[in-house]
């Protein structure tokens, strides 16, 4: 296969998606759009050639035979009045047409390139390099990988002690120690910091004390990048079979591949969509801490207007999911999804994992 047009965006598409077929391989679209004459606010599109589409199993109705067609000039401009990218209407499905639904368009498009700025500028065709940290939230400073520092260390020691494996977390969550951060971070100094990704795009960090807080002043959590539009440890779990949503970081690293972290108790617009969307058709577990159940009610309630299999899962005692096992939350939620009748099936085998 030759490269596609677009290889930044076919490379979003194969992150998210998995499997990405290309028809009219390597055609380039020759596409006119102008003002319709006769509709005011309308416009008319006239093509030459479609050229290239990227094809994957459409998000929004359990599609299985890649019925969602994207373009490969599929957002490939950002329109400043607008505040969102152009040219996303080159994007069908052929199973329901369902991406012209009310709302669905954004979905798609937040879906696949995250909220904010796009990573692809202009109209970026054909195979050029996109520098992506050029785009994309910074690191507060040198970052070392936790797996490089010593035994002793007391961010190593301070989550052993809370039955984390270091190692572990710097392998799979790409957690380090802020050794040397810029003026602007110096709070972040000696603190573990804690990457939010979306589609491999940074979009928030936290700095976590490496050690309990000693005083209810103390700042446990800096937080930098917009909670709202970022779903920690996303990019892991987007393409598992299930999802179990909690409140904090740690409680996803508890949780392994299958956890998302809201940053906080509440369910911000962009998330509920970007879960309903990635996980349709999927078992979406809720598992906020055991002091949040009239925001854990608000979140099922929200995710159940799209049609979702939300299950909710009550801690019986106050401790946070992270305090548990994951032996012991695979029995939670394995009991919370008999009792929602919705077949879990082998997606909490994760958590047998030692």
């Amino acid at each position: 296969m030759a490269a596609p047009l677009n290889s930044a965006l076919y490379s979003l598409l194969e992150h998210k998606f998995g499997s990405v077929r290309i028809a009219n391989e390597g055609a380039p679209a020759h596409i006119q759009r102008f003002p319709d004459p006769f509709n005011p606010g309308k416009f008319v599109t006239r093509a030459q050639s479609w050229g290239e589409y990227y094809c994957v199993c459409c998000p929004f109705c359990n599609d299985a035979d890649h019925k969602l067609w994207i373009n490969h000039r599929y957002g490939a401009e950002y329109d400043e009045e607008k505040g969102r990218r152009a040219d996303t209407y080159l994007a069908c499905c052929y199973k329901n047409d369902c991406v012209k639904e009310n709302g669905r368009s954004v979905q798609l498009e937040q879906l696949i390139f995250g909220p904010g700025r796009p990573i692809v500028k202009k109209a970026v065709i054909r195979t050029a390099e996109i520098n992506l940290a050029d785009l994309e939230l910074k690191a507060p400073g040198l970052i070392r990988p936790l797996s490089e520092l010593p035994a002793d260390h007391d961010a190593r020691v301070y989550l052993a002690n809370r039955g984390f494996d270091p190692d572990y977390l710097a392998a799979v969550f790409d957690l380090g120690l802020c050794e040397a951060p810029t003026a602007r971070y110096e709070i972040m100094r000696d603190r573990v910091y804690i990457p939010a990704y979306f589609n491999r795009k940074l979009v928030a960090w936290q700095g976590r004390l490496a050690r309990d807080a000693k005083s209810k002043k103390e700042i446990k959590y800096y937080t930098q990048g917009k909670k709202s539009q970022a779903l920690y440890n996303y990019d892991n779990a987007c393409d598992q079979d299930c999802v179990v949503v909690v409140e904090g970081a740690p409680s996803a690293w508890r949780l392994g591949s299958i956890g998302v972290s809201l940053f906080g108790k509440t369910l911000s617009y962009w998330q509920e969509n970007t879960i309903a969307t990635t996980w349709s058709g999927k078992p979406v577990f809720v598992l906020l801490d055991d002091d949040a159940a009239q925001e854990t009610e608000k979140t099922i309630s929200k995710l159940r207007q799209h049609n979702l299999q939300v299950v909710p899962v009550f801690l019986p005692d106050e401790r946070d999911p992270a305090d548990y096992t994951r032996a012991a939350l695979r029995d939670l939620l394995l009991h919370a999804a008999d009792t929602a009748a919705v077949a879990a099936g082998n997606c909490l085998d994760s958590l047998k994992e030692v």
